[in-house]
């Protein structure tokens, strides 16, 4: 992949966030300020005015992960664009910033044509931020990596995922869709999982309110052995859940395995596509 290649993904990374279609507006008025100014052409002010942010706030500033993260959008080159973004992810990965940046590596890593590279950076945001609104966009691009290394059925996969969960973003998820057109209707969905169409049964085991409650569930469950997922209803829950099966006792071995291994009440629910 060329670099003027990768400099055409840069653009197509900054447009995609001043429309925001994939972040939040930026918890303050210089930074999108920024924002706008770099989708207009003016470079050289959005940067001046996020370098002088930079200088004014210090690093033990809350406000510091996501005006690194700013630094990143602006940025002049890919390179320059890639060291921010790597730096939140590292740096800053307790900021609820690091998964976007992980996001933004992934697709610097896939015009490269570094489609491992995409993987690791792809799987590395799922598993480690299970209730992050960016695991849509992982499952995307890690699904089209996958399909570009010709692991058609990894790829499949990854990209019903991603059509799940990009539910309410509707131009991640016609691109999604677009992708999937390249999927048989045999190359279903991951391991476990039931027939598209019907209904599926899981073992609730949580519904908390905030990402860290989630993740310290998840990482519960793990360490017990299992792949717990996180669904998002519109009650604004992040409810955590475990198994995908075709029949109600299948559900049942299951949770009778887990009452003995969680805190709470855990119980079966009926899942429908």
């Amino acid at each position: 992949m060329t670099r003027t290649m990768i400099v055409l993904v840069l653009l197509w990374v900054v447009a995609t966030t001043a429309r925001g279609q994939q972040d939040p507006p930026l918890p303050d008025s210089a930074l999108n300020e920024a924002v706008r100014l770099v989708t207009e052409g003016q470079g050289e002010a959005a940067r001046a005015l996020v370098r002088q942010h930079l200088t004014t706030i210090g690093p033990s500033d809350t406000l510091f992960p996501v005006t690194v993260y700013a630094a990143g959008v602006v940025a002049a080159d890919p390179d320059s664009a890639t060291a921010y973004f790597r730096r939140v992810s590292v740096e800053y990965s307790t900021s609820p910033w690091a998964p976007a940046a992980l996001v933004r590596l992934a697709q610097f890593a896939f015009a490269a044509a570094d489609y491992r590279a995409v993987l690791r950076t792809t799987d590395r945001l799922r598993f480690d931020y299970p209730a992050s609104p960016h695991r849509a966009a992982a499952a995307f691009w890690g699904g089209r990596a996958h399909l570009e290394l010709d692991d058609l059925a990894s790829g499949c996969a990854l990209l019903r995922q991603a059509e799940v969960e990009a539910a309410s973003e509707v131009e991640l998820l016609n691109r999604v869709q677009f992708y999937l057109q390249r999927c048989p209707a045999t190359v279903a969905a991951p391991a476990g999982s039931a027939a598209a169409g019907a209904a599926t049964y899981a073992v609730q085991v949580a519904a908390v309110q905030s990402p860290l409650a989630a993740d310290e569930v998840m990482r519960t469950l793990r360490a017990r052995g299992h792949e717990p997922r996180v669904v998002r209803d519109a009650d604004g829950l992040l409810k955590i859940r475990v198994g995908q099966f075709r029949t109600r006792p299948e559900a049942q071995r299951l949770l009778e395995r887990l009452r003995g291994q969680v805190a709470g009440t855990p119980f079966i629910v009926e899942e429908r596509p």
